[in-house]
């Protein structure tokens, strides 16, 4: 057990490294000087050199990379070019927001997901069951941007319910702490709206198809043999086998998740490190690019090596392999 997660650490690490690698070289291909933005309109030469000399943009690409990766070990991210503040302080203000938004779709999906599938199951070729199927094949083909620009000229523009951007109101510091919940909800409402239907839909579908392979396993035919009803084997007997491929695709679908974030959060203002990272891109900041990229590939990497420690802990199975 034990090996198994020393191995899959180690893999994700090199997945961090190579996702930082590709990231920094591509970055440095780019055409102009990657310190541009820290440059005042009458710099001279000697003022570029300076700033490259003062980023380490003088040294050979090996180099600089060497000195970056030593640097965010030691807690030293760098400055951004574009703000000249401390790349670390960004992340951290930016960090908790994306957090909050993919944690709450995380657990919208598996909640609602998981039991639109039990209840699919349940109602078997039912009117519910049919309209549910095309709903969700529906929603899976949907772009999560096209989303998003529906319920804000829905729920914002023509209802006038709920904000359209940022992560709380002008007048948050002078609401009470309760108002400050619900508003704080509010502005969540949308972003998590729209990227938590597709989301829905993909978990429904796959716990409805892991759940009709389930109730044809000896054990669910068992069951049926000894008198007890339906309901029962499906939410006490079969609920428990659906946990492991529910938990196998949450684990998967985290690094979509994540890119979907980066879309939400640009649409809906939303400061995160997904609209974060866009705009550091369109003013050439590249070590807040490059920061943001590597946080990111950290988190996927922790999800997955998340979702195989539940997947795990709930099959004895995968213990025994590993």
């Amino acid at each position: 057990m034990l090996n198994y997660f020393i191995k899959k650490l180690l893999s994700g690490i090199l997945l961090v490294i190579g996702v930082s690698v590709v990231t920094f070289y591509i970055l440095r291909l780019g055409p102009g000087n990657p310190a541009a933005a820290a440059f005042d309109p009458n710099s001279t030469r000697h003022d570029v050199s300076q700033v490259n000399h003062l980023y380490g943009l003088d040294k050979p690409l090996l180099a600089q990379f060497g000195e970056w990766m030593k640097n965010i070990f030691r807690g030293h991210w760098g400055y951004s070019y574009a703000s000249h503040r401390k790349v670390a302080e960004i992340i951290r203000e930016t960090l908790p927001n994306t957090l909050i938004l993919t944690a709450s779709v995380l657990f919208v999906q598996v909640v609602f997901g998981t039991w639109l599938g039990l209840v699919q199951v349940s109602k078997t070729n039912s009117l519910f069951d049919k309209s549910i199927n095309w709903l969700t094949l529906a929603l899976y083909g949907l772009p999560v941007f096209w989303l998003a620009l529906v319920f804000i000229l829905i729920f914002s523009h023509k209802l006038g319910w709920l904000p359209s951007s940022q992560i709380v109101s002008f007048y948050y510091k002078d609401l009470s702490w309760l108002g400050r919940i619900m508003d704080r909800l509010r502005h969540l409402a949308l972003p998590l709206l729209s990227m938590s239907l597709v989301s829905i839909a993909v978990m429904a579908r796959y716990v409805k198809a892991s759940l009709k392979e389930i109730m044809q396993q000896d054990f669910i035919v068992a069951a049926r043999a000894r008198g007890l009803s339906e309901r029962r084997i499906l939410y006490k007997h079969a609920l428990r086998n659906v946990l492991i491929p529910v938990a196998t695709l949450t684990g998967q679908y985290f690094p979509a998740l994540v890119g979907s974030s980066v879309v939400i959060e640009l649409v809906y203002s939303w400061p995160g490190m997904g609209r974060l990272i866009v705009l550091s891109t369109f003013a050439r900041d590249y070590p807040v690019i490059i920061a943001c990229t590597f946080v990111m590939s950290v988190f996927v990497v922790m999800g997955n090596l998340f979702a195989d420690f539940l997947v795990a802990c709930i099959d004895p199975r995968i213990r025994l392999e590993a």
